[in-house]
């Protein structure tokens, strides 16, 4: 008897009532009658990547079946898209599949941690897909770093990224900087600041060390000085982890204050919808 595919263990943990083994059987479908999902996370698919898949392909077959649901008289792809087309450079006709009956909105998880799971993302792609998770699907840090695989510290961190302003964004997704660089920029106070450390960044070669140096020069001078207060430090952190933006939680003698950090009015929008939000755990 044929084995039957999974996913991976962390989409199994999330989706387990949608992704059950007994759910689909694998079949064989025309690759005419197949068309990739409009709403794939991943826009762009490495070419000599693909070759390379299609190669292996050819001398073993597709190991791992995609995942389609049926659209009227078609089969959409949830999950497997790079697969898919190595099939069809690799000239197979009739493409094994799982067959799911499921909704848009589950179709699209699993489209976005299946290609956590198994494409080579930008940083700030792979960001933008955590913080979808988060963000529209509800899924804690914890959820998101059990189904990819990593440490919940790297998935909060990467999470960050989604606060650079549009330019820096734009040059870490092209390779212009590198992730150690885009926290650097994060570390400059407003979006005036961080868009100026950028082009001095790209315009002088500036390595992540010089960067930090020059992002942290005023943070240190605000806070010479000044005792450190572990507690408020954390709470800082949590929030902060919580809402993907600087926080900075403090107290003085009678009374205290939080201060969230935003780059852009959508920003501020998306975190006062994230306040308001309802029975919203840290």
């Amino acid at each position: 008897m044929k084995p039957k595919a999974r996913l991976g263990r962390g989409i199994d943990a999330i989706f387990a009532d949608t992704l059950q083994d007994d759910a689909a059987l694998v079949v064989e479908i025309p690759a005419s009658e197949i068309y990739p999902n409009p709403a794939q996370p991943r826009k762009t698919f490495d070419e000599q990547s693909i070759a390379e898949l299609a190669s292996s392909i050819k001398a073993h077959g597709l190991l791992s079946p995609i995942v389609v649901r049926k659209m009227n008289t078609k089969y959409e792809i949830i999950a497997g898209e790079r697969r898919f087309q190595a099939c069809k450079a690799a000239g197979i006709e009739r493409i094994p599949a799982m067959v799911k009956d499921i909704s848009d909105a589950d179709a699209f998880k699993i489209s976005l941690v299946e290609n956590l799971q198994r494409e080579d993302l930008n940083p700030m792609e792979e960001a933008e897909a955590f913080f979808t998770l988060k963000d529209r699907f509800r899924l804690t840090h914890q959820d998101i770093a059990a189904a990819v695989n990593k440490d919940r510290s790297t998935v909060t961190n990467s999470m960050r990224l989604v606060n650079l302003p549009v330019e820096a964004k734009t040059a870490l997704k092209e390779g212009v900087i590198t992730t150690g660089h885009a926290r650097a920029i994060l570390m400059a106070e407003g979006i005036t600041a961080q868009v100026a450390l950028l082009g001095r960044i790209v315009e002088g070669g500036l390595s992540v060390r010089d960067a930090e140096r020059l992002a942290s020069v005023k943070g240190k001078k605000r806070k010479q000085g000044k005792r450190r207060d572990p507690y408020l430090e954390d709470l800082s952190s949590r929030l902060g982890d919580r809402l993907g933006a600087r926080v900075l939680c403090s107290w003085g003698k009678s009374r205290g204050r939080i201060v969230i950090s935003v780059g852009s009015r959508d920003e501020m929008k998306r975190i006062v919808a994230e306040l308001c939000r309802q029975e919203s755990p840290l």
